[in-house]
């Protein structure tokens, strides 16, 4: 899907053809700016043709490219940044890629799947609000800023999330399915930051003004673009602290109910050694005393069974009352 906007002056002209397009690229005082969204081959090959795209450059254009960058061609630059997919915060951090051709009166997008950054841009034009300044950079800069500022409630999202977990680490709920999410959202941190980290330096050098077609009162805004970037990896940093304390208190947590298990084991395990020290002589006497031999002493003793029993109460009496006195009962 190919979508045209042309400024000038006052007046929006929205949809022209590219033939129109073609006469207004001879128009230093025409903004240009042409969206694609999902392109098929043909339209790559429209806008190649359209404006003098260099092959290497479409070709970038056509796949995903997994860091952002910028390349300088004679009449244009070429920039690739990320985008968040979507302007309602979830767990898990989709981003788009957004392509930029940018020249000295145009602006190229492409993007495979709808931006949010862009179709506000798109609707805040076609509802003619008035924009101080109308040049192509501009443009590319409301685009960025953004996405850019989309960033801040998935973070937000992301803090109030941990705080759940923490939550439910101290209450010891769900513990395997804490242990998941835990896991799973530092995943996706991982992943903002690798994004986060070279997109800073791209709008670092567009601020910097490094290359042409940014306009020096553009450069302004593009400044105030990557403090608010560095905020965003700043927050990531804090984010990836709070992940790593929420492992730590789960992995504590473990660990003190495993200790617990671990002593409460140790005192059974300590009872049942006591209980069966106790019958160790109990059972050398009945041992003793089962043996079947024809000639033994204490077999026609009248008392000798009565005798049995007072020794083995005596005995279990002593080795209950030294346990006692050891503790260990």
């Amino acid at each position: 899907m190919i979508r045209t906007l042309v400024l000038k002056g006052n007046k929006l002209i929205d949809g022209a053809s590219l033939k129109q397009i073609k006469k207004y690229l001879k128009d230093n005082k025409a903004t240009i700016w042409v969206d694609l969204e999902n392109a098929t081959d043909e339209e790559f090959s429209l806008m190649q043709k359209s404006f003098d795209f260099h092959p290497l450059a479409i070709e970038d254009a056509k796949k995903s490219i997994e860091l952002p960058k910028i390349d300088v061609f004679d009449r244009y630059i070429y920039v690739v940044l990320h985008s968040v997919a979507s302007e309602t915060p979830s767990i898990y951090f989709k981003k788009t890629e957004i392509d930029f051709f940018l020249g000295n009166n145009f602006l190229v997008t492409f993007h495979t799947h709808p931006s949010p950054s862009i179709e506000h841009l798109v609707n805040k034009l076609r509802r003619n609000h008035s924009i101080n300044i109308k040049t192509p950079d501009f443009l590319m800069y409301q685009i960025i800023d953004y996405f850019v500022d989309l960033y801040f409630p998935l973070l937000d999202y992301w803090e109030d999330y941990v705080e759940n977990l923490e939550t439910l680490i101290i209450s010891h709920k769900n513990s395997k399915k804490v242990l998941k999410d835990i896991l799973k959202v530092k995943r996706e941190v991982i992943n903002l930051k690798k994004s986060i980290t070279p997109q800073r330096d791209v709008i670092n050098k567009l601020a910097r003004r490094d290359f042409p077609y940014i306009r020096k009162l553009t450069s302004v805004y593009f400044r105030d673009v990557y403090d608010h970037i560095l905020r965003v990896h700043t927050e990531i940093e804090t984010e990836k602290d709070l992940i790593n304390t929420a492992f730590e208190a789960y992995m504590s947590t473990i660990s003190n109910r495993m200790a617990t298990i671990s002593n409460k084991m140790n005192q059974v395990m300590q009872k049942l050694t006591v209980v069966a020290t106790i019958f160790m002589p109990l059972t050398f006497l009945t041992g003793v005393y089962g043996t079947n031999f024809h000639y033994f002493p204490e077999i026609t003793w009248k008392y000798g069974y009565l005798f049995f029993w007072i020794a083995v109460i005596i005995i279990s009496v002593l080795m209950y009352l030294f346990f006692r006195k050891k503790k260990w009962m």
